[in-house]
């Protein structure tokens, strides 16, 4: 039995006018009103993750938004914890939902409802979005704007509509919404650009990269394309001349080969999210070699799987399970060789739930490295400069309290108790109210 869970303390003159209104923000208000000052807190008897299980622990956010183990003169909010389990903000590391104002509308409140605080989204250049996302008091979104691929590659066809049969402007005016290269000059050409929005990331694109002089130019694969793979080494080094980070989208065994040979920092997919034998693939063509696992493992490069994207397709039984074959079996050898998990969905009409929950049903890994991968890594990959995705003296003082244990039980990362980022709230559950 909980009392007073939360409580004004001790400035309780404020009046419950203001104490209710404190608990019943919604993401509209969160994304276009900015609070000056963070709340403080206190929360006890709560079990805090550490990475790798549960502790007990008591915590104070201080007046800054900060963590810290030294009580606040004032303390605005108690949080009665016992029972409960703390954990840091989910992380998305690769989604394409909150790109414009209809996304942001359709999706934003979702993402922040589920407890998802910080999001990178992929080819969106995030323009007159950047500050509906920059304040303590709403989600943070990064933009890799700089998306290059080829005049007929991936993401045109998504640009489109799907449509195939398309006019020379309709092709035109999708392709001036990515950053197309063809050769050397292309690049000379986009790079004056690429200086100029210095990126979070940019992201190249690979499909198929073995068939590629026989693809191209073909209208059958118009807008599902991929980069001249002869490209990816040249944009690679001038990215990391200017500091900025590669993300590379492959599909097949061969794309992310040519990714990691060419020093990309982060592989966006996991190759064996679909066998696309209506292109000409077959089974073996998903399967990474250990050759190239171990190059990963040993230049740092770093894995978003998005696993999860066959959960969207109505997949036969035998075709699903031959899938989660391939993917298993990658996914089992780049662990075990050490390259970094980060936790990315690419879940347009969802959340990074759907991540973890299907990487846990293939068993890869224990699941406080799940949780740990979701809560600590991924956040921490998207802001190093930043203290966060962890609980130290001086952390932002951001966290969410769920229910109950999630490492026993992974519905417990929906049932969110309050959710606070940098000293304020923005999300809580009927029960805290």
């Amino acid at each position: 039995m909980f009392t007073k869970l939360f409580k004004k303390y001790p400035k309780q003159n404020a009046g419950s006018q203001f104490y209710f209104l404190k608990l019943a923000y919604i993401f509209s208000l969160l994304l276009y009103q900015q609070v000056a000052n963070a709340d403080t807190f206190a929360i006890e008897g709560g079990k805090w993750f550490d990475g790798m299980g549960f502790k007990p622990a008591i915590w104070f956010v201080d007046e800054n938004g900060l963590l810290t183990k030294t009580r606040p003169q004032e303390v605005d909010y108690i949080i009665d914890a016992r029972g409960k389990f703390v954990v840091p903000p989910y992380a998305e590391g690769h989604n394409h939902n909150l790109q414009n104002p209809w996304g942001i509308k359709n999706f934003g409140a979702l993402q922040v409802k589920s407890g998802v605080f910080y999001s990178v989204q992929m080819c969106s250049f995030g323009k007159g979005l950047e500050t509906q996302f920059s304040g303590e008091d709403t989600m943070d979104v990064l933009f890799a704007s700089d998306c290059i691929t080829a005049s007929d590659g991936h993401p045109l066809r998504v640009i489109l509509n799907g449509k195939k049969n398309v006019t020379n402007d309709e092709l035109k005016s999708a392709q001036e919404m990515v950053m197309v290269a063809e050769d050397k000059g292309d690049l000379d050409q986009i790079w004056e650009k690429v200086e100029a929005n210095h990126p979070s990331f940019i992201k190249i694109i690979l499909v198929g990269s073995e068939k590629f002089e026989e693809r191209h130019g073909d209208k059958k694969y118009l807008g599902v394309n991929g980069l001249n793979p002869k490209l990816v080494p040249v944009i690679v080094e001038r990215a990391h001349k200017l500091g900025i980070p590669v993300v590379a989208h492959v599909d097949t065994a061969h794309d992310a080969m040519i990714a990691i040979k060419a020093g990309v920092d982060i592989l966006g997919h996991l190759p064996g999210y679909r066998i696309a034998r209506n292109e000409g693939f077959d089974r073996q063509d998903y399967v990474l070699n250990d050759a190239v696992i171990a190059a990963a493992a040993k230049q740092g490069t770093k894995l978003i799987a998005t696993a999860s994207v066959p959960s969207e397709h109505s997949y036969p039984e035998d075709e699903l399970k031959e899938i989660q074959t391939v993917q298993k079996d990658n996914l089992s050898r780049l662990r075990n060789a050490g390259v970094p998990l980060l936790m990315g969905s690419d879940n347009f009409s969802g959340t990074v739930l759907r991540e973890i929950r299907y990487l846990d049903t293939l068993d890869i890994a224990p699941r406080e490295v799940l949780l740990k991968s979701l809560t600590m890594d991924t956040p921490k990959w998207m802001f190093p400069e930043r203290h966060l995705g962890s609980f130290s003296e001086g952390a932002e003082g951001s966290f969410l309290i769920l229910e109950g244990n999630p490492l026993e039980d992974l519905g417990f990362l929906d049932k969110i108790y309050i959710g606070v980022k940098q000293g304020h709230i923005l999300v809580s559950s009927p029960s805290s109210n």
